[in-house]
């Protein structure tokens, strides 16, 4: 009977013990989860202010996102594993002084912004998921753009933090070594033997007509019918004008896929093919052609390298906010648009503007079937 009652009582006091811990363990899972917690680190000062000015901190509705509602996993060994991994702050908060001040902390924000956006990635973006989805949606009261990109995200199974990144915290600034990318196609100019029927102007250069006239290229201008002359190549210009815009060439009927800019002595030098009404836009097209000379280092006949220079610009510039959008999602005419809404949000030079506008228009979706 003493043994009856010293194994209740043992047991009663690992109960106790037990919920005790477990009660405590609940308690300082739920105390480091609040935003009080996580800004008590002089570093969280910078996200913090951060946060505190947008949408998610103070909105119409009310409702406000926390740190924990976005950074630590709502359940299960996901959330264990999420506290423990957080015991790393405190040691380069404590310890090593990792983030002593501002300047500092903008050093290791793309670091740090990176590791949250593959954690997030990884998740499928659980966390945004537990006030978001696709099913509570109203996709028809959504702007035009939001509308096409959610659908979109659906029909390639993207998640969130694809697109959504820096909507609680400033974007880090993201590393583009544009003089390497082109130096790698630089590396093309005047690469090109006698075999090869197309040519391709690799960026903006000057062309001259028979009579000295200017024509500026465009990167990926195609010259036919080319023979060498020297340092020069001398080739066949063809292109579509619309009325009333002569001084732009363009690729195709109705689709403003721009080859050259015609200066005003120019224009008469071109030779009229035909004359044809677009339905589209509304006007006359005329087909014309003109027998322009350039050097040959300004071109190469490796349209797979130049492809490859417009697709690193489309992936390294447009995917800091968002996943980059394959060139096939829109037609030629839509992708002018689309650049034009989000160039200011990039660093992107006018002529990296043009390069990758003209590889995305020539890849899009209407231009399937062309040989590019």
């Amino acid at each position: 009977m003493p043994k009856l009652k010293l194994s209740l009582a043992s047991g009663l006091i690992c109960i106790v013990v037990g919920a005790a811990a477990l009660f405590s363990v609940q308690s300082i899972m739920k105390a480091t989860s609040s935003p009080e917690f996580c800004v008590s680190c002089h570093s969280m000062s910078h996200p913090q202010a951060e946060w505190e000015s947008t949408v998610h901190f103070s909105n119409r509705k009310g409702i406000r996102a926390e740190c924990a509602d976005c950074h630590v996993p709502h359940e299960g060994i996901d959330y264990v594993k999420a506290k423990f991994v957080a015991l790393k702050d405190v040691w380069h908060t404590f310890v090593t002084n990792k983030l002593p001040d501002q300047e500092a902390y903008e050093q290791h924000r793309l670091e740090m912004a990176q590791r949250v956006w593959q954690e997030m990635k990884e998740s499928d973006s659980a966390t945004c998921r537990s006030c978001h989805s696709f099913e509570a949606m109203v996709v028809s009261e959504q702007k035009e753009a939001a509308q096409k990109m959610h659908k979109l995200a659906q029909e390639t199974n993207q998640t969130c933090i694809d697109c959504h990144k820096g909507i609680a915290h400033f974007i880090p600034e993201m590393p583009v070594d544009n003089a390497a990318a082109l130096g790698e196609l630089t590396k093309h100019a005047g690469q090109f033997s006698e075999n090869d029927k197309i040519l391709y102007n690799l960026v903006m250069a000057s062309a001259k007509t028979a009579g000295g006239a200017e024509i500026r290229l465009l990167p990926y201008a195609e010259l036919h019918d080319w023979k060498a002359e020297g340092d020069n190549v001398k080739a066949s210009l063809k292109g579509w004008q619309q009325a009333g815009a002569e001084s732009v060439l363009y690729a195709a009927l109705g689709q403003r896929i721009m080859v050259g800019l015609v200066s005003d002595e120019a224009k008469d030098k071109l030779t009229v093919h035909q004359t044809v009404n677009d339905k589209v836009t509304n006007s006359d097209w005329k087909e014309v052609s003109v027998e322009v000379s350039m050097p040959k280092t300004a071109v190469t006949s490796d349209l797979k390298s130049l492809n490859a220079f417009g697709d690193n610009l489309n992936q390294t510039h447009c995917s800091g906010c968002h996943a980059a959008i394959g060139a096939s999602h829109y037609t030629a005419n839509q992708w002018i648009g689309v650049v034009n809404s989000m160039k200011d949000r990039t660093s992107m030079t006018a002529d990296d503007v043009r390069a990758v506008t003209i590889y995305l228009q020539r890849n899009a979706k209407d231009m399937s079937g062309n040989t590019h």
